[in-house]
């Protein structure tokens, strides 16, 4: 947690709470100021100053500190993201596995930041209702619904990276009065998760009861509480299954019971998400074709699609933004790129067609995309799935690398590009496909999964793989139920989709680590070291523990907290060579 020295004071008196208006010209009228002003006197007496520690939070998590470690994190590790040949240094490295504790992309500090702001507001809000009329109960509960889910995410983005953290549930007052937090078990960690998760999924604003998208999908609302916990669960699920029969945290019945947690925490999303299509159909007398679990389809004719490989569902997930299948995406807007608050998106994948920090491997689209899947055309710059990407925007010809292109493509395919100075693409979360997903492996994964389970994973599979081919009636290699009817088998098949639909959206790696821990074995993902051309043997030595699949706690860290102690996959690495 080192020193958590910037937060930020004033709001601009007509700050709107919804992060849309809040999160724009942050650095206008936002003055960064030391942690213990904003506990003195002259702080928390009024709606808007709460407001605007609320939107700190939020502003936190969309810095480029904060996406950057998003994407590295959840991705980087993982076969669908390399290097290019013009590479960051700490990129490289921890591709290849060599990952230093003195690597910038160990430093955590950006979300023990954004937690001590949520600490900040759930223990001093409370102040503010009896010196600001404005202020009323049913105010302090979002708020603090808000703040506790927000503290959650960030310590679940930590225990999946580090695994072994410290948990930080109190404020910081002074910066000189920071206390050592020792490092607690996962599933320790996992359960505070919860406990916060719980407490925030009642107090939190309903989804959809705000009255713009931009808040409905941009703040932390009940649906977006039930995918966390859905999330959280299926790690509670997977860290249960390695530590059982280890570890007296768990206990006979705990992995079953985490996939059936999960699994509900899903249905009860879906179940609020098509309630409220209904009444926006309803309301708007708007005929609805009916499709599978309710999900967007691309529009026109196959024929059409195929010679342009436009994919609507991209253009409205994350061309549009806060689609109907959105659940959470933090509000990203110009003016947040333009004033430096964002850049990660940027920067990890490059704009204008050009390749950011990272690329696509050789060989990744072939391996795993049929031709007809217009995901590979949207989610990447690529013009076949063997060959190269295509240009950039730009007068240049020269061919590039494969770049990827999600978030950065105004719209599919991905030929028209968001500039940096116009960079607008909010990071999503949580949506609906990825919640289906959670849901299927929980229900595959758990011990007692059955046929009625596998058959119930596979109409999700194909349902979220038939929308995205270029001619959903002439599908290229359909995929066929009998060959899904085993545990084994049915969990491959929703893993690949997970990769499919959800790669470059800081998913990949987490569910790669998931998979060893349920297995209680790095063997099965030991492949991802097969997208280098060379020294692949080297980094599936690395990776060969359980230990090896989380990152080093950073050296400063370390100096600064005595009681931390380094992961043990890491403590004969020679930390003092230079990382330039």
């Amino acid at each position: 947690m080192k020193r958590i020295v910037k937060i930020y004071k004033k709001f601009v008196l007509v700050v709107s709470v919804a992060i849309a208006t809040i999160a724009t010209s942050c650095t206008d009228y936002l003055t960064i100021i030391p942690p213990n002003v904003v506990v003195q006197e002259n702080f928390w007496h009024t709606k808007d100053e709460v407001n605007g520690m609320l939107a700190t939070s939020y502003i936190k998590l969309i810095s480029t500190d904060a996406i950057q470690k998003a994407i590295v994190w959840g991705e980087l590790r993982a076969d669908n993201m390399t290097y290019p040949a013009n590479y960051n240094r700490d990129i490289k490295y921890i591709v290849e596995a060599s990952i230093l504790d003195e690597n910038s992309f160990c430093n955590w500090s950006i979300f023990y930041e954004a937690i001590n702001n949520a600490n900040l507001v759930i223990e001093y809000a409370p102040l503010v209702l009896d010196r600001d009329p404005d202020f009323s109960e049913g105010d302090l509960q979002v708020v603090t619904g808000e703040m506790l889910a927000m503290r959650a995410l960030c310590h679940f983005y930590l225990v999946r990276t580090f695994r072994d953290i410290p948990l930080a549930l109190v404020p910081a007052v002074n910066d000189s009065e920071l206390p050592e937090y020792a490092q607690v078990h996962p599933l320790v960690a996992l359960d505070s998760i919860m406990s916060d998760l719980n407490r925030a999924e009642n107090m939190v604003m309903p989804s959809g009861n705000f009255t713009t998208k931009a808040h409905n999908y941009g703040r932390i609302t009940k649906n977006a509480v039930l995918a966390m916990k859905a999330d959280v669960n299926l790690w509670r699920a997977a860290f249960a299954a390695y530590y059982e029969g280890e570890s007296e945290l768990v206990q006979p019945g705990d992995v079953q019971r985490y996939y059936d947690l999960c699994v509900q925490n899903c249905q009860d999303v879906i179940a609020n998400m098509d309630r409220k299509l209904e009444e926006e159909w309803e309301k708007h007398n708007r005929p609805q074709t009916r499709y599978p679990y309710n999900l967007l389809q691309n529009e026109g004719e196959p024929d059409d699609i195929e010679d342009t490989r436009v994919s609507t569902v991209y253009n409205q997930i994350f061309g549009f933004q806060n689609s109907e299948e959105s659940i959470f995406e933090l509000q990203i807007t110009d003016d947040n790129s333009t004033n430096g608050a964002n850049k990660g998106i940027v920067n990890m994948y490059g704009t204008d067609g050009r390749s950011g920090t990272v690329v696509v491997p050789s060989g990744f689209l072939n391996k795993n995309y049929t031709s007809d899947d217009l995901r590979a055309f949207t989610y990447t710059n690529a013009k076949n799935l063997t060959g190269t990407g295509g240009s950039s925007s730009s007068s240049s010809s020269e061919p590039l690398d494969i770049v990827i292109a999600k978030y950065s493509a105004k719209e599919s395919p991905a030929t028209n590009y968001r500039k940096a100075d116009e960079f607008d693409a909010n990071w999503i979360i949580y949506r609906r496909t990825d919640v289906l997903l959670m849901m299927a492996e929980a229900m595959v994964a758990r011990p007692s999964s059955s046929t009625a389970d596998f058959t119930e994973a596979f109409n999700i599979v194909k349902a979220i793989n038939t929308r995205s081919r270029m001619d959903t009636t002439n599908i290229v290699k359909p995929l066929q139920l009998n060959s899904y009817l085993t545990r084994d088998a049915s969990l491959d098949l929703v893993m690949k989709e997970r990769l499919l639909e959800l790669t470059y959206e800081g998913k990949r790696w987490y569910d790669l680590v998931r998979k060893a821990l349920r297995e209680k074995s790095t063997n099965g993902i030991l492949f991802v070291a097969d997208k280098l051309s060379s020294n692949s043997s080297v980094v599936k030595t690395k990776m060969s523990t359980i230990d090896g699949l989380f990152f080093p706690i950073y050296i400063n860290e370390l100096r600064y907290n005595k009681l931390l102690k380094q992961n043990p996959a890491y403590e004969d690495e020679d930390s003092s060579t230079e990382m330039n």
